[in-house]
């Protein structure tokens, strides 16, 4: 038999295609090279290669060929940091920080995640922070993602969110004086138009709020 080393979201799309329309043009898909003999380290790293000049490729996908690598008893490595170090050693010492995070967070939960690929890396990050704090937060995880599996991955991610957010404490009520509206004097809320669009500000007593159509969580957080 043969094992796919490269290639497989095009192997997926050729076979969702001949599904969807029984055109034989997509009943089988060329193989660009058949590796053979070719040590399994180096089949790795081929994996490695390909997948880190994508931009759509997730931290999550990187961590589970870690997981993988360290897991199968033909490679010389054993633990996940060796793996890392050893598959993503062109990527940055920041980069390859996230992946070992996200290892942590697939070798926890990752058998009762269905869209861990979907996860972003502020909310993986935080998912790890709070699993490696101790308490039953990774067993109180486990558990709601068994309990109430999600059909998709929007609905996986606001799970995972509402399972961070802590239950919101009540507001104090702000001072009315007489004849004063009292939203009006608990809030202000003003607008402004950058290059990326528009930010909405919203500020209350003891808190700033700044909104924007943009997924903050993909910056850099030294940006």
């Amino acid at each position: 038999g043969f094992e796919l080393v490269q290639g497989f979201r095009r192997l997926t799309a050729f076979r969702e295609l001949y599904a969807e329309t029984g055109d034989e043009a997509f009943a089988r898909i060329p193989a660009g090279l058949v590796a053979s003999g070719e040590a399994l380290e180096g089949l790795y790293r081929r994996m490695v290669d390909e997948n880190l000049v994508r931009r759509g490729v997730s931290f999550a996908e990187m961590a589970q060929l870690a997981l993988n690598f360290a897991r199968d008893p033909q490679t010389g490595v054993d633990d996940v940091e060796g793996a890392v170090a050893l598959l993503y050693a062109s990527a940055g010492r920041q980069k390859r920080s996230y992946i070992r995070h996200f290892a942590t967070l697939l070798d926890t939960v990752g058998d009762v995640l269905r869209h861990p690929e979907a996860i972003p890396r502020k909310l993986g990050l935080d998912l790890v922070r709070e699993i490696g704090a101790g308490g039953d937060f990774a067993e109180r995880l486990r558990a709601a993602l068994v309990a109430a599996p999600a059909t998709d991955a929007e609905g996986e991610l606001a799970q995972l969110q509402a399972l961070l957010t802590p239950d919101p404490k009540p507001e104090r009520k702000a001072e009315r004086s007489p004849g004063k509206n009292a939203d009006s004097a608990a809030k202000t809320v003003l607008r402004c138009t950058v290059p990326a669009g528009t930010v909405r500000c919203a500020a209350r007593d003891g808190k700033v709020e700044l909104l924007m159509e943009r997924d903050f969580s993909s910056i850099d957080r030294h940006r």
